[in-house]
Order: C-alpha cells, then structure tokens, then sequence
C-alpha cells in the first residue's frame, strides 16, 4: 500500500522583515502560489494544503485553487502544521516553506524518498561562495546520510541545510509536544530539538537551490528574474 504524502505550507500575514510577504504579487501571482507550485508539481505528494490564521492570506490562495485550513496563531510554521493535520487522514507529512518559490520539486521527491525508516528528513546541498561565513546560511553536519549537527557558524566539512522537513505523521506531533532545548533556543534552529532528544534525520542531498526570500529586496531580485524569464 503507498503512503499517503500531504504537503502543507504555513503562512502568516505578519512578517517583521518583509510584511504581507506571502501575498506580494508584484510578479503576476501571490509569492506564496510559487510555493504551493513546487509542492503540486511533484511526484511523491498526495495532497497539498495552506494553513494559515489568516483570512487576507486564505482569501488569496482560494482564488488561485488552494486548499485551505484555518489554524490558531502559532508561534513557529512547525507548530501550525501539526494543528492543521490533526484531522487529516496520512502517513507522511512535509513542511513546504511559503518563501522559498524557487525550491525544485525533486529535492521535496528526494527528501520523501529518504524519510525510509527515520521519523524526520531533509535536505543538504554544497555551500557556495561565501556562505560558510554566512550566519544567516544554517549549516548541516552529515555522517552517511543523518544529520548528527545543525549550526550557524563556520563549519569544515559543512553542507547548506534547505528548510524542508518530512515526517512521519505521528512524530510531528510527539516533536511540537516536546519542549524547545536550550541547543535550539541559543541557536534559533528548530531542528535542534529533535537531535537534542536523540532523534534521527535523514538527510537528501541535493544540487544547489535558490535562496528564500526574507526581505524585500530579494524578492525585488525574485521578481526581476522571473520578468526576464517571461
């Protein structure tokens, strides 16, 4: 029997860096519908979902075809997903960033693929140029194909971790009922939370991708390259 594979994408309307982000649609269409494209275009997803608490933000994504759930305020996109799949019937859960609209379908195929007998995945790929400086770049530490460290600083031997998460239905709510670590909370990585408690992730690695955007110049920039590739 195949797994049942639902992609959701967390979206809030407040945004400290880029307010109302996921509904720019200086490109011709709302950022966030970018997002719902890669998670629609690719093979391993059964089912794709916004969860929001916000009604500008459902409005939007309903004209373009989305299905929505309506959530509580939440304070991490992770958090909100658990909510919104509580009454969903699937085997397998992936977290699909509402900023990242560049993201290539296969890398959430890839990182679904690897899930396998762990209860969370995700994704590395080579840090390029100077990213290893880069704080705001979070790094993965990779032994076989599991993470064993997460960190922002320079890191030899280091990949790029992509913020896309896979789990298992079950863990995804064992992980928002656990408390954050002081690992995650000094770090500002989620992901610690699950290393820190001796949980395994599996790591895809994957080519290069595209940064999200966080500011308003990066999708300034995000928007150029789409105008030139019309």
């Amino acid at each position: 029997m195949s797994m049942r594979v639902i992609a959701v994408i967390p979206a809030r309307i407040d945004s400290s860096r880029f307010p109302a982000k996921m509904i720019a649609k200086e490109s011709g269409k709302p950022l966030i519908q970018y997002a719902w494209d890669v998670a629609t275009g690719t093979n391993s997803v059964t089912d794709v979902y916004i969860a929001t608490d916000s009604e500008e933000i459902a409005s939007v994504v309903r004209g373009f075809g989305a299905k929505v759930i309506m959530t509580g305020e939440h304070p991490n996109g992770t958090s909100r997903i658990a909510e919104a799949v509580r009454k969903l019937e699937c085997d397998v859960v992936v977290n699909v960033q509402g900023d990242e609209p560049e993201l290539d379908p296969k890398v959430i195929d890839a990182v679904v693929s690897i899930l396998g007998k762990s209860v969370m995945a995700t994704a590395a790929c080579t840090l390029q140029g100077d990213e290893i400086n880069n704080e705001n770049v979070v790094k993965v530490i990779v032994d076989g194909n599991h993470a064993t460290d997460f960190t922002r600083q320079p890191q030899e031997y280091a990949f790029r971790h992509l913020g896309l998460y896979v789990y298992t239905r079950d863990f995804l709510q064992t992980y928002v009922e656990m408390q954050p670590t002081q690992n995650e909370i000094s770090r500002k990585l989620e992901q610690m939370r699950a290393i820190d408690n001796g949980y395994t992730i599996a790591v895809a690695m994957v080519e290069p991708q595209p940064s999200g955007i966080d500011t308003p110049e990066q999708y300034a920039e995000f928007v150029g390259r789409q105008n030139n590739q019309s």
